[in-house]
This record gives C-alpha cells, structure tokens and sequence, in this order.
C-alpha cells in the first residue's frame, strides 16, 4: 500500500500492529479521527472491498477503541458526521 505525499511516496505496510492501528470498521475510524489520531492510508484493494483504515499507533489509542466497543465514550454528533462523510467520501471517490 502506498500514500501519496505530493512528491513523496510512503510505503505503509498492512502488518505493522506496532506502529499502526489498522481497522474496517468505519465508525471506529470516525471516532478515531474526531479524537484527533493521525489517518495515514485508506487501503481498498479492489472496488467492493472493504477498506482498512490505518493510523499511526499513539498513546491512548488501544483504550479508546475498548471504550467504543463498551460504550464508555461520547463524541459530538456533528463532528462524528462530518468525520465519517468525510471519510465515506475518501473511500467511495477514491
């Protein structure tokens, strides 16, 4: 997998659990981005596919995807929304 830096081009790796946090679960990475982790790929390798949200591993990150799943968190509506249309847009458009 790859992400386009303008000029750059970095390899993300999809087997790398120490420095990334990889997901497909959509509304786990809309809570992750409106927590202010770093999104660094969108991986869809094939139109129908599901695509896997990678992030960069950071502090705090393993307890607040706990927390989603026991429903122990709170967002705010509107940024979620924006969150995943945004992120909606970047899978479909891509």
């Amino acid at each position: 997998m790859c992400m386009s830096n303008h000029k750059d081009t970095t390899y993300i790796p999809l087997d790398d659990y120490i420095n990334f946090y990889y997901t497909s679960d959509i509304a786990v990475a809309t809570t992750l981005v409106v927590r202010g982790y770093e999104l660094v790929s969108i991986d869809k390798p094939k139109p129908n596919a599901r695509a896997t949200f990678v992030f960069k591993r950071d502090l705090g990150m393993d307890e607040l995807v706990d927390g989603f799943w026991a429903d122990r968190i709170e967002v705010k509506p509107l940024q979620f929304m924006t969150a995943l249309k945004t992120l909606k847009s970047r899978v479909y458009n891509a």
